[in-house]
């Protein structure tokens, strides 16, 4: 994650350089516009985790193996259905709606035909993730991680040399990427899990697949929402502000998803943990690592976050060449956003796992799909930019949140109440304690850039021993502690 983390704010900064502003904004829109969509294989993906997690924990080989078969047929059909979806959108999206400079929808349109290319290849690969989740292998998934980011920096130097067009040759060289990614997925699981050798794919259940179609169709209503109102919010900018705005979102965006991954590794390391349990049905144990989860979420999220979020300008000149305009608001706002979030994140991993997700998943969608209504009412109105990232806040993230709270506590018994003392309470008293210590000290120091960095890494350490004695509880330190000594004796071993 570290290794990402630093690769991909390199990789972006050689990007934004060689694309330019408009292009990389282009880019992003058009990418923006065909994850709209994605809902679908997002909706698939996280069935197939599920069910095969859910499987895993009740030790059923056999129910295993009828799962996979069948989520690689699903996926299959998806695939094709995905693809149709796709052209038929392009024909809206190009005639009309994205706001494209001229002389660029060729390039646009070919660009937009590469993401299809390797989006359509991603699904059919998802059900080889879902495996490689249930059993917890993280190693392959880091190696895989940073396999790719370097792959990324790699695509970002050749284009920053390139003579011809630089936004085509990144959209082609960005979908064969991809293509090698799960290519290499697809051959390490064939080799390593004997699930991935069936030799029939027409092994399949028919009520397994109609459980599968009816959660992920449940949850495809959900994510739907919150796609069209996340990419809608780029679509809408575009339309109203034009390309260079969208270089400022997809700035940030990349920022704030570099940092993201911190708790999206967390995410894929417990979440088939949590579903096991609950397959298990060890339902406390379930509810146990769901608060670990969100409190440990915010604490790793956080320490890289705070400290760059109060020195954003410093970060933003010092990453890149040229801010564009709204970078810096974008990009803090986005962060908060991200905070906010990881308080509840495992909560909806604990609601999927029990698998009674409609009604959830209905209010869930309507809390997701308010913000990009409001944002396109406020930008007819002469409303700001950031008016779309703070609807977004308040009813995508904070409505959604006590909503995730509300269904966690009705339908698999999370303690409210243990939630807001081992999660809520510590979570923002740290974040409290850490912004005072800030504003504290902010006054005394010059506005020089070395300062400023110097400032910078000072947050980064203080923020260590506010988590440990006032986020942690006794029981955590005593468990941290527990794992260094046994990393040190492990060491002594050798």
């Amino acid at each position: 994650m570290g290794t990402s983390i630093v690769v991909s704010v390199l990789t972006t900064r050689i990007l934004l350089d060689a694309l330019g502003a408009s292009d990389y904004g282009l880019y992003n829109v058009v990418a923006g516009a065909l994850a709209m969509l994605g809902f679908l294989s997002a909706s698939m993906s996280t069935a197939s985790l599920r069910y095969m997690s859910y499987a895993e924990g009740k030790g059923d080989i056999t129910a295993i193996q009828t799962i996979f078969n069948s989520s690689v047929r699903l996926h299959r059909m998806l695939a094709l259905l995905v693809c149709g979806l796709y052209i038929i959108a392009g024909f809206f999206l190009f005639n009309g709606i994205l706001n494209i400079p001229s002389g660029r929808e060729t390039t646009a349109m070919i660009v937009y035909g590469c993401l299809i290319f390797s989006t359509v290849f991603s699904i059919t690969i998802t059900p080889y993730d879902a495996v490689l989740n249930a059993h917890e292998n993280m190693f392959f998934y880091s190696l895989v991680g940073i396999i790719d980011v370097f792959l990324k920096l790699t695509i970002a130097v050749l284009v920053s040399y390139s003579d011809y067009d630089r936004l085509l040759f990144y959209g082609l060289l960005m979908a064969g990427e991809s293509w090698l990614l799960r290519f290499i997925t697809k051959c390490y699981c064939d080799r390593t899990y004997p699930v991935c050798r069936a030799k029939s794919i027409k092994e399949h259940d028919n009520e397994i697949l109609k459980k599968m179609a009816s959660f992920a169709g449940w949850n495809m209503l959900n994510i739907c929402a919150g796609m069209i109102s996340l990419y809608g919010m780029t679509i809408a900018i575009n339309h109203f502000f034009g390309t260079l705005l969208n270089a400022a979102l997809g700035i940030a965006t990349q920022l704030q998803g570099a940092l993201m991954g911190v708790s999206g590794n967390m995410s894929k390391a417990l979440t088939p943990v949590l579903v096991k349990k609950e397959g298990a049905n060890q339902r406390h144990q379930m509810l146990e690592i769901s608060y670990a989860g969100c409190k440990f979420s915010f604490l790793l999220f956080s320490f890289f976050a705070l400290p760059i979020l109060f020195s954003m300008p410093v970060v933003l000149q010092l990453w890149l060449k040229e801010v564009p305009e709204w970078t810096v608001l974008f990009c803090m706002l986005w962060f908060v956003s991200g905070l906010i979030e990881q308080l509840y994140h495992f909560l909806y991993q604990a609601i999927q796992a029990e698998g009674n997700i409609k009604r959830f998943n209905i209010c869930s969608s309507i809390a997701n799909i308010i913000p990009i209504i409001l944002t396109c009412v406020e930008f007819q109105f002469g409303f700001q930019p950031y008016w779309a990232i703070l609807n977004w806040i308040i009813f995508r993230i904070m409505v959604d949140g006590i909503i995730y709270v509300y269904f966690a506590h009705k339908l698999i018994g999370l303690s409210v109440l243990r939630w807001i003392k081992y999660v809520l309470i510590p979570c923002l008293a740290s974040f409290v304690c850490i912004s005072c210590i800030y504003w504290r000290i902010r006054p005394q120091v010059s506005d020089s850039l070395l300062v400023q960095l110097s400032l910078l890494i000072i947050m980064f350490i203080i923020s260590l021993p506010v988590y440990w004695y006032v986020a942690l509880s006794r029981n955590d330190r005593h468990v941290f502690s527990s794992i260094v000594t046994n990393m040190r004796s492990r060491k002594s071993l050798y």
